[in-house]
């Protein structure tokens, strides 16, 4: 009999080779199989139609076999569209700067600091992460309409604070991770907190950080209510709102839309692809005290 630290090697067979596990194919295997297929082809079906249409001459609501062309990519361009997309990454990028650096800023605090009633406060934060951006729309819009802020900087800010308390909750938890005798060593040599944060906790935090600033690009990028309502300039408004001018009362330019979805999609895929290697790389933090 093994003992439940000993490792059970596989025996070999009479002809001198290994035998190799079997993987067991049953009832509740396959079931969940067929689900996850089904799931996976509802999400595949509005991909498909995307693609198609974006290239069909007469694109419609339903999937089939395009007539080749490449004219609904520049004419979902046209008449001003095209700047949406250029508003669309100035507004992105303003509200990822300002809620990364502020929530790492934040969670810094919260990992490091000693706060009265701190997890009450952290169970605060997280919550605030699931309040309806409708509850407090109208009284922001006066606010902003009284103060002249009804333009993308100030929107963008805005966005960017409302996705502040789910980036301070993620960072946190990769700030946490890092061991706290780097920073003590770093204190010895009277370094400041900011030069701490910056040099050690940063890159070592770089995964969270990264994912972070991805949830928040994408969750700015995809904005909609919030710059309908808080930009009044109709030739300012990003693509997650200037997408709604290919439906009128005449009809719906199907071919339009898709093309003009496929070139909004492309900054996220892009920004995900460059920064994949944060979700690879994960925490390198060994001989790090040496």
């Amino acid at each position: 009999m093994t003992s439940a630290t000993e490792v059970v090697r596989p025996a070999a067979d009479f002809h001198g080779l290994k035998r190799v596990a079997v993987r067991r194919v049953t009832a509740p295997g396959i079931l969940n199989n067929l689900i996850l297929g089904a799931i996976a082809v509802l999400f595949a079906i509005p991909l498909l139609w995307l693609v198609l249409a974006s290239i069909d001459k007469h694109a419609s609501w339903s999937i089939a076999l395009p007539h080749f062309t490449l004219s609904n990519f520049s004419s979902s361009l046209s008449a001003g569209r095209g700047q949406s997309l250029v508003v669309s990454l100035e507004l992105a990028s303003i509200a990822t700067v300002v809620a990364t650096v502020t929530g790492t800023l934040a969670a810094y605090v919260f990992s490091r600091r000693h706060i009265p009633w701190k997890g009450a406060a952290l169970l605060f934060v997280l919550f605030l992460s699931g309040v309806p951006i409708n509850v407090i729309i109208i009284p922001m819009y006066q606010i902003f309409s009284q103060a002249g802020w009804l333009s993308v900087v100030p929107t963008a800010v805005f966005i960017g604070i409302t996705g502040l308390p789910f980036e301070i909750w993620m960072i946190k938890n990769f700030i946490d991770a890092v061991p706290a005798e780097l920073e003590e060593a770093a204190r010895i040599e009277n370094v400041s907190t900011l030069k701490i944060i910056w040099r050690v906790v940063v890159p070592l935090a770089a995964p969270g950080i990264g994912a972070a600033a991805i949830y928040g690009f994408v969750n700015a990028w995809g904005s909609f209510l919030i710059p309908l309502v808080l930009i009044s300039n109709s030739a300012q408004q990003p693509g997650a709102v200037t997408v709604y001018s290919f439906i009128s009362a005449a009809g719906v330019n199907y071919g339009d839309i898709a093309a003009f979805s496929i070139l909004y999609s492309i900054p996220v895929v892009v920004l995900y692809l460059a920064m994949g290697r944060f979700f690879r790389g994960g925490f390198v933090l060994g001989g790090a005290l040496k």
